[in-house]
């Protein structure tokens, strides 16, 4: 069986994990909150791997608070390889990770924040295993949440209530150039286009370039199935039931199919990424994303949907915390969580996307146009003049406030998917045949 589907999921978490993972000693929190010198009270966190932001976050949070000890249990056997690097994530890491904090919690004796990046939050909060970080919001009078992006918030929700809560994130975007666009005569309405527009207009670009052009350069049929479940993964698991036999699935399955059938795509790796007349980005480096968006020809759009309906811009959060229920510590828990979210830790380097604080974010992206207009920021082959970046700023604000569909979805459930989906890419089975074997597995699953 193939195995490069699992790169994009571990791609994913390896964004997060530090460059200076440290082995230490790992803690086990099944006891519950441990005890901390000179009777401190202890909150603890479990992470698959422990990056700079949160280690220096812990730091920072005990100088400020004497009374109160960050314990951050780490359940990945990461290996340093001399230069202070971390080794590269597995498929058994995260497996590991998901067994042993989801038995954790079950039990009732697990940490009291737990970093839900690939756990089943909905499973989780269905279960009664995480606190609503909305009531802590509103009986904390001290926390002001219209000075973050309340659209992230929503969309982040399991239901109605905020079960993780999200302290940076990124906005995915799809690169096209305008001047091969409007060579061809097409106009693209990225708030309603459809994964058949998109063929269709890859199918018409590659009529101008040539036959050796894809849409997008090594990219796997697994991987697009990846990106499509987590884009449409409220709608595949819903309540958590499994809504794998249907249409709906199926028509994205074929539609994958059909992309490869006729040379749009091609399972295929290569070094010449000027083959790709379209290129997978976002915004997650706001000084970066602006000088980009500020090169000639550059446009960004949001990626294709389903139905052609309008729809809020994809984007994905990173380190999300959510809170165990059966927390003994969940005020210094609620503290702690407050503080990586204040404009101190938001604006800190260790922060490798979008901050949550949207004061800080605006602040960073005010410094990038400003720095851009005198000239100390170069544009490469772009336009630099006051107007241009003043547009550009403005449009770079609009698809942070703008985004509000969350790719996200339960790592096991993607997995069964991709499994199943190979023997449908390679003919042997049909679409109906295939949908139904990932309903049955996926349904297990989920009732387990």
């Amino acid at each position: 069986m193939k195995k490069r589907w699992i790169l994009p999921l571990i791609a994913a978490i390896a964004l997060t994990v530090s460059a200076c993972s440290s082995n230490g000693d790992k803690k086990d929190a099944a006891d519950g909150n441990a005890s901390a010198p000179g009777n401190k009270k202890t909150v603890t966190i479990a992470v698959m791997s422990a990056d700079r932001f949160l280690q220096t976050a812990a730091q920072k949070f005990e100088e400020l608070h004497p009374d109160i000890h960050i314990e951050i249990n780490e359940y990945m056997a990461t290996e340093t390889n001399g230069d202070g690097m971390s080794a590269a994530i597995s498929q058994d890491d995260i497996e590991k990770y998901i067994q042993t904090v989801t038995t954790q919690a079950l039990s009732g004796k697990g940490s009291d924040l737990i970093k839900m990046d690939n756990l089943p939050q909905d499973k989780f909060a269905k279960n009664g295993m995480l606190v609503n970080l909305y009531d802590w919001m509103a009986k904390d009078s001290s926390f002001d949440k219209t000075k973050y992006y309340e659209n992230i918030f929503k969309a982040s929700q399991s239901g109605d209530g905020l079960y993780a809560m999200p302290f940076f994130f990124m906005v995915n975007l799809i690169e096209g150039n305008t001047e091969t666009l409007n060579k061809a005569n097409i106009t693209i309405d990225d708030k309603t286009w459809t994964w058949d527009t998109f063929r269709d207009i890859a199918k018409k670009l590659k009529e101008k370039t040539g036959p050796d052009y894809v849409a997008f350069v090594n990219k796997s049929p697994q991987q697009l199935l990846s990106d499509l479940i987590e884009n449409n993964y409220a709608e595949l698991v819903q309540g958590g039931k499994a809504n794998f036999d249907s249409d709906a699935f199926r028509t994205m399955m074929k539609q994958i199919k059909t992309l490869y059938d006729e040379g749009v795509l091609k399972d295929e790796f290569t070094y010449d990424y000027t083959k790709g007349l379209f290129r997978e980005t976002g915004i997650y480096n706001l000084e970066q994303a602006l000088t980009d968006s500020l090169r000639d020809h550059i446009h960004y759009y949001s990626a294709p949907g389903g139905s052609g309906e309008t729809q809020a811009g994809p984007f994905k959060s990173f380190f999300n915390l959510g809170m165990n229920s059966k927390s003994k510590v969940q005020q210094e828990a609620w503290e702690f969580v407050k503080f990586m979210l204040s404009d101190e830790m938001q604006s800190s380097p260790e922060l490798q996307f979008i901050p949550m604080n949207k004061g800080v974010a605006e602040s960073k992206l005010k410094d990038a146009a400003d720095r851009i207009v005198n000239g100390s920021l170069p544009v490469p082959k772009g336009k630099t003049d006051a107007k241009s970046v003043e547009e550009r700023t403005r449009m770079i604000q609009e698809l942070l406030n703008g985004a509000g569909k969350k790719q996200t979805s339960d790592f096991k459930v993607v997995s069964i998917a991709m499994e199943e989906f190979e023997s449908y890419m390679g003919g042997q089975k049909s679409a109906e045949n295939v949908s139904q074997l990932i309903q049955n597995r996926v349904t297990i699953y989920l009732n387990e």
